[in-house]
């Protein structure tokens, strides 16, 4: 019975991993092989001397910064890596691909077909981090995909193979992702203030949910930050359309935005400490609409793009309202990814005026933010196209650019934190002032009932496919995963206190229990054994929440 019950909890567990994934462990990680020969591949070099001309060049061009460049691999299943054999006629196979001084890598594959059975991993070089396992769930006619960033300049791809679907699977690593900076410390500025500081989050909660952090790929292979939001629509279908500004993707192609990725929920789990957990990860989109205008040279600037699958019910998602009308607000806020960082919240509590970034007259909106308990909340790079909410919580504009800055001068001559930021107009995306087609006005695409309706109200549940009210147990978080001698487990938010953690064997032995009084603390697990074992929260009313944990040596 015992082992029944851990079983199910277990199997809970990896479905709440989080990605567009299924989770698990890595076929290698539980079988001995020769840990000491992983055919390792180079990416071509990375030249930091042209690299920063060229940003140089963009960032006087106006351009949206780069955090990274895609460096060309060009290996796969057919040309690198090592296989090895299995009992039965079950195989994998492994690749370690690594970019020289990266501070974080991230893979692009072309081809990608797995086959029913099969899976893909890609994993830290200490284990600490796995994304995945991919299945055929992740395939698409384009053949495209790309992993989430790891920290660090290499990362293992794994690929498992059932003696079924033997000589059935196909990718080839076109790329990896070399992120150079805003990473770590070099991310967003002091002021800012996170997401779940209060009081300056109170009643923000569903809209920050509805908010994502974009990686962009633009033509000729750069990497950039934007944020941008879930938007709901008439037709109440919960169609993923997703809204941002057109200067962060105004070079992509077809087969860029195939590659985009969006996370959700990347948020510290407390004001101004914590752990972000970047394992809400979607992949691929199509562009809908744009403004077709010089990135708000001549227009107000907004992107909208469909990702390629529904939102997981797991990430719990939020589709944003919208109002419109033109009418403005006296308060309200900004949420966004500064630099790519964790989100964050900006607040405005003076009216919004009208304003025109440089050609288009009245297609912005004027905001100056205010200082608050806990920052002074401002925009930066990887803040692009985020929305602005007006006092109803309904997104008003969407975020092209300005001078705000968390120290006077801090971001260049006329910057501050009492600099005004400009926000392109709902209402100018949504008819026919932006020089695009007729057919990708805003409202073809968020009122395809012709309901003539210019204010919509943001839901969780648009369509009845998610769960209200009731949502699935999140998962703790526990770093490094797997490890040797401590972990630090985050607990999960906005479900039951917790009160203890248990881990038990694959047995269903609970073999350590112990009471929890912090949202995070640590544990020394140096006395358990080498393998996998399974990390349960619970509280009066029972187990509610679990997570795997991989103990190695």
């Amino acid at each position: 019975m015992k082992r029944t019950i851990l079983i199910a909890l277990l199997a809970a567990a990896l479905k709440l991993s989080a990605q567009e994934n299924i989770g698990g462990t890595p076929f290698s990680f539980d079988h001995p092989f020769n840990r000491g020969f992983v055919p390792t591949v180079t990416a071509a070099p990375f030249d930091q001397q042209v690299v920063d001309a060229e940003d140089h060049t963009r960032e006087l061009l106006g351009e949206v910064p780069l955090y990274g460049r895609m460096q060309a691999v060009d290996r796969g299943l057919d040309n690198a890596g090592s296989w090895s054999e299995l009992p039965g006629g079950d195989r994998f196979w492994l690749l370690r691909v690594e970019s020289p001084g990266a501070l974080a890598t991230e893979l692009y594959f072309e081809g990608l077909d797995i086959p029913e059975g099969a899976r893909l991993f890609v994993h830290s070089d200490d284990r600490s981090v796995v994304h995945g396992a991919f299945t055929s769930y992740n395939n698409h006619p384009s053949g495209l995909f790309a992993t989430a960033q790891i920290a660090g300049d290499a990362q293992v791809i794994e690929y498992f193979e059932p003696v079924q679907a033997r000589g059935l699977g196909r990718f080839n690593v076109s790329s990896v992702g070399h992120a150079y900076r805003f990473m770590g410390g070099a991310k967003a500025d002091a002021c800012e203030v996170d997401m779940v500081c209060t009081p300056e989050s109170i009643g923000w909660g569903p809209e920050g949910d509805g908010v994502v952090r974009i990686s962009v790929v633009l033509g000729g292979g750069g990497l950039a930050w934007c944020s941008g939001s879930l938007v709901n629509n008439t037709a109440l279908d919960c169609k993923p359309y997703i809204l941002t500004a057109f200067h962060c993707g105004e070079s992509s192609t077809d087969a860029n935005f195939s590659l985009y990725k969006f996370y959700f929920r990347y948020q510290r789990s407390g004001c101004g400490t914590g752990t972000a957990l970047a394992n809400k990860v979607m992949t691929g989109c199509t562009r809908r609409a744009d403004s077709n205008c010089g990135g708000g040279d001549n227009g107000s600037d907004f992107l909208l793009v469909e990702a390629n699958n529904n939102v997981p019910a797991n990430f719990f998602p939020y589709f944003n309202g919208w109002d419109a009308s033109g009418t403005g607000s006296g308060s309200g806020v900004g949420i966004h990814h500064p630099d790519g960082d964790e989100k964050k919240i900006s607040t405005y509590t003076s009216s919004l005026a009208s304003a025109t970034w440089m050609n288009a007259g009245g297609a912005h909106w004027r905001v100056f933010w205010t200082a608050t308990t806990n920052g002074w909340g401002v925009t930066e790079p990887g803040s692009s196209g985020s929305p602005l909410f007006n006092t109803d919580g309904r997104i008003v504009g969407t975020l092209t650019g300005g001078g705000s800055c968390c120290t006077v001068g801090g971001c260049g001559p006329g910057t501050g934190p009492t600099v005004q930021d400009l926000y392109g107009k709902m209402s100018y995306h949504w008819g026919s002032q932006n020089p695009n087609p007729a057919n990708e006005e805003l409202q073809v695409w968020l009122d395809p009932t012709n309901s003539g309706v210019s204010v919509l109200d943001g839901t969780n549940n648009p369509c009845g496919i998610y769960s209200v009210g009731q949502q699935e147990a999140v998962p703790p978080g526990i770093f490094p995963n797997p490890t040797a001698d401590a972990v630090t487990v985050v607990l999960p938010m906005g479900g039951p206190i917790a009160e203890w953690l248990t881990i038990r064997d694959m047995s269903g032995r609970s073999v350590l229990t112990l009471a929890v009084d912090m949202l995070e603390q640590t544990i020394d697990i140096s006395g358990l054994a080498c393998g996998s074992y399974l990390l349960t929260v619970g509280s009066k009313e029972g187990t509610y929440a679990a997570a795997k944990l991989q103990v190695l040596r």
